[in-house]
């Protein structure tokens, strides 16, 4: 029963969280169409700034508060409410420091009022985000997704009135903020149905927690640097709106990267269960997953490269065309942070996260080094390239010390499978010109699956399970399948 709870959770959570991507893109449609592109740019750097300080603020806290509640005989009180509590008095402290910081980079008057305006929305889902991990061990991120839903809406319902009240910049980003206020609250009333949160100042508690989680806040800091480093250089090197232009196809990138990191939290609880007392488990669960992966990451690839221009022109409502080439390089990157995410968990339950710095510190030197040489000169091409580039390199290096440590890896069998029935998906999506985008997504849904059905990337046993539910520990899936 425990496989069919997972993937229950993950294809109800998956649908919630479409459902919130197809609600944050639709307040992105209207603020791309009241905002002259300039403004846009201003607003993707609001944005910008307030992802590099998320990640700061998050202090390895997170992926240990997974960890840490899914061992046997945990105190789940205990854990909970101290890194909850740290959470929220250093996130205060970090993302205070965000407006300050602004001062001294070459923005406009309005862009650095939006960042001050913008840093409190994220202080609070960063509050939120600590707590996922208590839905991750229970099985219910459902609620997390729906507690997103409500946010979005909220963000939503506000951002229509604002335009249609003929608002200007800064309440829009204060809509964002007040978003981020619901979300928080559902979040935190959902928490303690399963422990009684409260502020906890456990100070040795607090020590162990930071000397463990300093690897994985550095790593992440690392991580955000490669990550996020191409627009803070756009939005120093080159006018407001080229960060307009690249941050528009950045944003469907970084709702579609939820959907690998909310499947691998799920199966989180297992690989650090069976990390150090069950191998073969262990392997199963880790070849399982990254079949799941794969599966879903080359379609997404594949039919992005045709239905692009359709979703830009929704989006940017025909002043952003030069996004559609940004977005059709971007979504490779995408592909890579599919696999890039489950490695870099296995690395956590294997408790090899040190690694984690290495892998991340050379990224961001070689990301840093390509953005500076190169930004100058080709502006958001060159920014898009370095991205995918990057997230290559992370994951081989991550292959790498996988293979090292563990001396194995998953197969990847099933990867020209995908690729084939990919394939037939894209030459159906292209014979069919001028389709409506939701129309289009539903036909390339039904070939590919379709296809990789016929070529036995996944069995009618697979389906039967996923629906039935079976016993034991295992992902989905029959012995003889991929998927």
């Amino acid at each position: 029963m425990l496989a069919k709870k997972i993937a229950v959770n993950t294809i109800i959570s998956a649908l919630a969280r479409a459902v919130g991507i197809l609600l944050a893109l639709a307040t992105i449609a209207i603020i791309t169409r009241h905002l002259t592109r300039n403004e846009w740019g201003e607003y993707s750097i609001m944005l910008t700034f307030g992802g590099i300080f998320a990640v700061i603020a998050d202090l390895g806290l997170y992926q240990l508060m997974v960890r840490e509640i899914s061992r046997p005989q945990a105190d789940e009180l205990k854990i909970a409410s101290n890194i909850f509590t740290i959470r929220l008095l250093s996130g205060l402290f970090i993302f205070a420091l965000a407006p300050l910081i602004s001062l001294f980079f070459p923005y406009s008057e309005q862009a650095k009022l939006g960042i001050l305006v913008g840093m409190a929305g994220f202080w609070l889902l960063s509050g939120g985000q600590v707590l996922i991990g208590l839905f991750q061990k229970y099985l219910q991120m459902i609620k997390v997704a729906t507690a997103e839903l409500f946010g979005r809406l909220v963000q939503l319902g506000l951002v229509w009135w604002l335009v249609l009240s003929g608002a200007g910049f800064l309440p829009l980003v204060a809509a964002l903020s007040l978003g981020g206020l619901a979300n928080f609250l559902l979040i935190f009333w959902w928490a303690r149905h399963y422990c009684r949160l409260r502020l906890a100042f456990d100070r040795a508690y607090w020590w162990n927690v930071l000397q463990q989680g300093y690897p994985l806040a550095v790593a992440s800091i690392l991580t955000m640097i490669y990550f996020s480093s191409d627009s803070l250089f756009l939005s120093i090197l080159k006018p407001a709106a080229d960060v307009g232009i690249y941050r528009l196809p950045y944003k469907i990138l970084e709702g579609l990267i939820f959907f690998p990191a909310m499947f691998v939290g799920l199966v989180m609880p297992l690989l650090s269960r069976f990390a150090q007392t069950d191998r073969e488990k262990f392997k199963n669960i880790f070849q399982r997953a990254s079949d799941v992966l794969i599966v879903f990451a080359i379609p997404l690839v594949a039919g992005t490269l045709v239905l692009s221009p359709a979703i830009i022109n929704l989006l940017g409502g025909g002043k952003y065309n030069e996004s559609t080439a940004i977005f059709n390089i971007l979504i490779v990157a995408v592909g890579m942070i599919f696999l890039g995410t489950l490695f870099s968990y296995v690395l956590i339950a294997l408790e090899k996260q040190k690694s984690l710095l290495w892998i991340s510190g050379v990224a961001a030197i070689f990301n840093i080094a390509a953005n500076l040489i190169f930004i100058p000169r080709y502006s958001y091409y060159a920014a898009a390239a370095i991205t995918v580039l990057t997230e290559a390199l992370v994951v081989i290096l991550m292959a790498l010390v996988l293979y090292w440590f563990f001396r194995w890896l998953p197969s990847f069998k099933i990867f020209l499978k995908s690729l084939l029935a990919a394939a037939g998906m894209m030459a159906a999506l292209w014979l069919l010109p001028g389709w409506n985008l939701a129309l289009s997504l539903v036909v390339a849904a039904i070939v590919y699956f379709g296809l990789l059905y016929l070529l036995r990337g996944f069995s009618r046993a697979d389906i039967v399970n996923l629906i039935g539910g079976q016993e034991g520990e295992n992902m989905p899936g029959s012995e003889n399948s991929a998927v």
